[in-house]
């Protein structure tokens, strides 16, 4: 008896399979832009110990000593901002690099999908 129930259940399963349409698998590619932003990493500027801060009381007392710690401060200042300015230019020469190739992706975008529509449309 058990094996006619399970012949059974075989037959069922077996002849439901051959009455439906065989599913079709298709597949959409859907584009989509994602901003990638990539930034290396900040140079590594120290800040300088400025030379004025180095003075003994005993230096501070006599002029021409403070002219000349007062002198290779203000050098100091100015290398120490012309590295800051430096750095800045570098990622403002990567940010306008980044725009540019934004732009020739989204040109890129636009036209793919511009051509998907003439193919859909002319279906």
């Amino acid at each position: 008896m058990g094996r006619v129930i399970l012949i059974g259940i075989v037959i069922l399963t077996i002849s439901g399979c051959f009455g439906k349409k065989p599913i079709e698998i298709t597949t959409d590619v859907k584009e989509q832009m994602v901003e990638i932003l990539y930034s290396p990493a900040p140079p590594v500027i120290i800040r300088p110990e400025l030379p004025i801060h180095q003075m003994t009381p005993e230096q501070l007392a006599i002029d021409g000593v403070v002219v000349k710690y007062y002198k290779a401060t203000i050098k100091t200042l100015i290398g120490y901002s012309t590295e800051l300015r430096t750095a800045l230019d570098k990622y403002d020469d990567i940010n306008k690099a980044y725009e540019a190739e934004k732009l020739k992706v989204e040109e890129g975008i636009a036209k793919r999908k511009a051509e998907r529509e003439l193919q859909t449309d002319g279906k």
